[in-house]
């Protein structure tokens, strides 16, 4: 059987970008492929201009996905679906220095050496910021403002607090339909790292689909489970059940919605890949 990287890329482009397709719909129309993000908006078809009605390339998205491309900075070949994950640790890629009137760029892997070398002092200097006011701009310190996500879409906040971006869930999730959001439920993993990264979280905490937070409490029962620490069960509802009507906040039962959480953070779960899993 052919490998994947010998696919023709020509079948796989986009009529409105003409590059290979990310995140592929289909229209029901003409059966054409576009990119996700170009369509957006757009209320008629580019190439029969019927009514714009697209769904999800599951197939598409996973040959996409299978082709080889070399990274943008260190010209290493990955499978395009591992190139997101792959720039975020590349070693060359550019980036500028995190201190303070600093004009110095360089790669991931000489700005480790640039800090030691050139801003010791500051760095062990107890009551020293390092993260610096003028480089931070208004969507990473306000907490309520329309954000893009990883996947390039935008983002705003819904009922629960959480960000959605309307986009497909793509997490398997069971409770819910197959769109992140629009204003409750579970959100797709690229607006769930945005909910942890606005909320600054401490680590080890994690956002329930309420949009509560939580985190793992001591070993009971041979597990460790998730409480968000609310009172939201009844006394004894269930046979077996061992809780005082609260959700932890250490050890007992935890609330269904902690139950839910506990499976999509744990390995294979949808939401693994973003906490280590």
């Amino acid at each position: 059987m052919a490998s994947m990287a010998s696919v023709d890329d020509s079948h796989l482009t986009c009529g409105i970008c003409l590059e290979i397709v990310e995140d592929a719909v289909e229209t029901c129309c003409c059966h054409q492929l576009f990119c996700e993000l170009c369509v957006k908006g757009v209320s008629s078809c580019p190439i029969c201009r019927k009514d714009l009605v697209t769904s999800v390339s599951h197939i598409i998205r996973r040959m996409v996905g299978n082709i080889e491309k070399p990274c943008d900075y260190c010209n290493i070949g990955f499978q395009r679906g591992n190139l997101k994950s792959h720039h975020e640790v590349c070693t060359k890629r550019p980036t500028s220095c995190i201190m303070d009137g600093c004009s110095f760029s360089g790669t991931r892997e000489t700005s480790l050496n640039h800090l030691i070398a050139d801003h010791s002092k500051e760095l062990t200097s107890p009551n020293y910021k390092i993260i610096s006011q003028q480089n931070l701009n208004k969507s990473s310190v306000d907490m309520i403002c329309r954000k893009t996500n990883f996947m390039g879409r935008e983002a705003r906040l819904g009922a629960t607090g959480k960000y959605y971006c309307q986009g497909p869930l793509n997490t398997g999730c069971y409770c819910c339909d197959s769109s992140c959001g629009p204003t409750n439920g579970c959100n797709c993993t690229a607006c769930f790292s945005l909910d942890l990264s606005s909320r600054n979280l401490p680590q080890g905490y994690f956002i329930n689909k309420l949009g509560y937070s939580v985190r793992k409490g001591e070993i009971w029962q041979g597990r460790r489970r998730f409480y968000c620490g609310r009172k939201v069960m009844s006394f004894n509802t269930r046979e077996g059940s061992q809780t005082d009507g609260w959700c932890g906040d250490d050890d007992g039962d935890n609330c269904e919605n902690c139950k839910l959480i506990q499976v999509q953070l744990e390995v294979g779960g949808c939401y693994s890949s973003i906490c280590g899993n």
